[in-house]
């Protein structure tokens, strides 16, 4: 098998990388950033998630791709595979195949994420949706194209639901769970307007019983 890496379509992948859920797992902020840098072995495999056999094509790492972060402080890390596979996209479609990414090369028994590969032609490519194995919080996206001469390019792109760089998403929750609006429902004018209507059945009543 000949794996190689491809200069094209880093855009499109980085344009498609997803934006996770605003959770944490119960790891650590500055352990889930350490373990987010770590390179991620994935490879084409047979079968489907549920029944993954064996390997027939290995993928580049998902790893850290590109210079220095710019834009936004709070952004979501993104780990990108670029890969070239000695496979027609047409042959990878004709059986049940997907796409497993693991922990590390040090805990490839670990899966974190899989897709099994299917879904809708694109101009000549497959968009194929990566899910997280158990609670291991990783998803993303893979996206797979035919290159007319035998080849398929691939390009994996993954990102924890809690692997945001500089400002955490949990202090926004935080911020969140202090809504003003929670003080204000407390004072509802209502509960006044409730409390005046009962003392004026307890006055409709004593006169009653005069």
């Amino acid at each position: 098998m000949r794996k190689t890496v491809i200069g094209g379509g880093i855009a499109l992948a980085m344009a498609l990388a997803p934006v996770g859920v605003l959770a944490q797992d119960d790891m650590a902020d500055d352990d889930m950033m350490m373990g987010s840098m770590v390179p991620h072995p994935s490879h084409i495999h047979v079968g489907d998630c549920s029944a993954i056999g064996d390997v027939i094509a290995p993928l580049s790492d998902a790893g850290v791709v590109g210079n220095d972060a710019q834009g936004a402080a709070a952004h979501i890390h993104v780990d990108i595979g670029l890969s070239t596979v000695d496979l027609a996209l047409d042959d990878i479609l004709a059986a049940d195949h997907s796409i497993v990414v693991h922990d590390s090369a040090e805990d490839m028994a670990t899966f974190i994420a899989c897709g099994a590969i299917g879904g809708h032609d694109v101009d000549g490519s497959f968009l194929v949706g990566l899910g997280p194995v158990g609670e291991s919080g990783w998803s993303g996206i893979a996206w797979l194209t035919d290159n007319g001469d035998g080849t398929t390019g691939v390009t994996v792109t993954i990102s924890h639901s809690g692997a945001t760089e500089g400002m955490g998403m949990d202090d926004d929750m935080d911020s969140m769970s202090d809504d003003p609006m929670d003080d204000s429902m407390s004072d509802d004018p209502m509960d006044d307007d409730m409390d005046d209507d009962d003392d004026m059945d307890d006055d409709d009543d004593m006169d009653n019983d005069g």
